[in-house]
């Protein structure tokens, strides 16, 4: 079968290529060969940074193990005694391993509790329950040694999240090896999603899940309504909705591939633009309501019902109504370009909690790639479109609107706005790394569409081996430099 990237890039089939690529025909030919290696690569990949990354040196690491501490002592909902030890234990150490460059000092001369970093608290309690109970039967050891059994259990999440991504790729391309097993080692030498991966966060069970989510909905596009389909897409959805509240928006391609999983046949160009009209304005009705007479003064033209506004106060915490005034703020686009800069620089380039960089030459070779992969897709969608297959596209349709998606919602991470005398929070692009597949799909097809045709099947190559390179510059040099030095 031909497939999409062949036809949208003009790379070689599985038996062009076997001639040239022996090891790629033979992972074609094995169907247990290529997890096998992905999960070797991944777990030597994932503990190299577990060890070698201090402890305490990840985005608010010291207050997600505390959390996930206090599950592993019975107190995950009602902290006691052992949470303030445990609090007081975890300070000492991040003073002990020189947290901050070492001007970490917190007071344990009285019996308060230490300001460690931001209380978890707030978040859904599913993967502080399953962190605490892999912490459990180890709570009595040193308290790094629990914080490395904990981040190996992130380690076990990014092997399978690598195996799902290599699992999407395959329903995708079919016959072709080469990119079955290029695509995920994109995803595996991506230095600052490895950083993320294997450190003690709930982003990481929300990147596993998503993924989780989005290969049961390109099952369920490839294949129609089966059950396996529909049991990845659900459970994959409902446990990053347990994970985190940005797990919500996993909803967007599992909803897709339930769609395009009942209808099989191609809508009309009348039900699509009437779905377009009528789908925000059934969302509206459902979730807004004009203001009453005595809230005109509000000076916003839609206000949350009753039961979103209890939504929002349980779960969503998103402060909805100053949210809603935030965002009609004209002051919101003063922060929009440092936005876009901090969370594609972080996204590709930085690592620990966001001070780590590559450098501006990393930077700007990201860049140079995001800005030609963009033109190579708006290339491919206008000349080979048609030419694709139905599911090919739905696939692609599920793609974009999970990057979409993403990079709305790091717009509204940036609400409420702060208090004018105060410095705002700008969203990293960590927060978009759920959609790491769909996004790195997404890149390779618009870089492989601006090669010539002779270069097209070395593109992918090219591509791991520069990312390779980074991701050993960062394990020998830039991590070393950063803690050690």
């Amino acid at each position: 079968m031909t497939n999409l990237i062949a036809q949208q890039a003009g790379l070689a089939t599985a038996t062009d290529l076997s001639s040239e690529a022996g090891l790629f025909d033979r992972v074609r030919r094995s169907v247990w060969l290529t997890p096998v290696v992905l999960t070797v690569l991944a777990l030597i990949h994932g503990l190299i940074y577990v060890f070698l990354v201090p402890p305490w040196e990840h985005y608010d690491e010291p207050g997600h193990f505390h959390y996930a501490a206090d599950f592993a002592f019975g107190e995950g909902f009602r902290p006691g005694s052992n949470s303030v030890m445990m609090n007081r234990e975890i300070a000492d150490s991040m003073a002990r391993n020189g947290f901050a460059d070492g001007t970490f000092f917190p007071d344990l001369t009285t019996q308060e509790t230490a300001d460690i970093a931001i209380s978890q608290r707030v978040h859904p309690p599913l993967y502080y329950m399953v962190a605490g109970a892999v912490i459990a039967p180890v709570r009595y050891l040193p308290i790094e040694t629990q914080l490395y059994i904990a981040r190996s259990l992130s380690v076990a999440l990014y092997i399978l999240t690598i195996l799902a991504a290599w699992r999407i790729t395959v329903i995708v391309v079919p016959d072709e090896p080469l990119i079955q097993f290029g695509l995920p080692l994109l995803l595996l030498f991506h230095a600052a999603f490895t950083d993320l991966m294997s450190a003690v966060n709930n982003d990481v069970l929300v990147n596993m899940a998503a993924t989780v989510a989005i290969l049961g909905s390109v099952l369920l596009v490839r294949e129609g309504p089966r059950p396996l389909g529909f049991a990845l897409a659900g459970l994959g959805l409902l446990v990053a909705i347990g994970a985190k509240r940005s797990g919500l928006l996993v909803s967007v391609p599992v909803l897709l591939g339930v769609l395009f999983a009942i209808r099989r046949a191609p809508f009309r160009r009348r039900m699509i633009i009437a779905l377009i009209i009528a789908l925000p304005i059934l969302i509206g009705m459902i979730g807004f309501r004009f203001p009453t007479s005595a809230e005109s003064g509000s000076g916003l033209l839609l206000l949350p019902r009753d039961w979103l506004l209890a939504l929002d106060e349980s779960y969503l915490r998103l402060h909805l109504i100053d949210w809603l005034h935030s965002v009609v703020n004209p002051r919101s686009f003063e922060n929009y370009p440092q936005l876009v800069f901090v969370g594609f620089t972080s996204f590709w380039a930085r690592l620990g909690w966001g001070q780590i960089s590559l450098g501006p030459l990393v930077d700007g070779v990201f860049t140079g790639l995001v800005l030609c992969s963009l033109l190579g897709l708006l290339i491919s969608v206008w000349q080979l479109w048609p030419e694709l297959t139905l599911w090919q596209r739905r696939c692609l349709w599920i793609f974009a609107a999970t990057a979409a998606v993403a990079f709305l919602s790091m717009f509204g991470r940036l609400h409420p706005l702060a208090l004018p005398d105060q410095r705002p929070y700008i969203p990293r692009g960590r927060y978009i790394f759920w959609a790491m597949t769909p996004l790195l799909w997404l890149f390779l097809l618009g870089l492989m569409r601006l090669l010539p045709a002779s270069w097209r099947r070395w593109g992918l190559g090219f591509l791991l081996g520069a990312l390779l390179l980074l991701d050993i510059f960062v394990i020998a040099v830039v991590l070393p430099a950063a803690y050690f030095d």
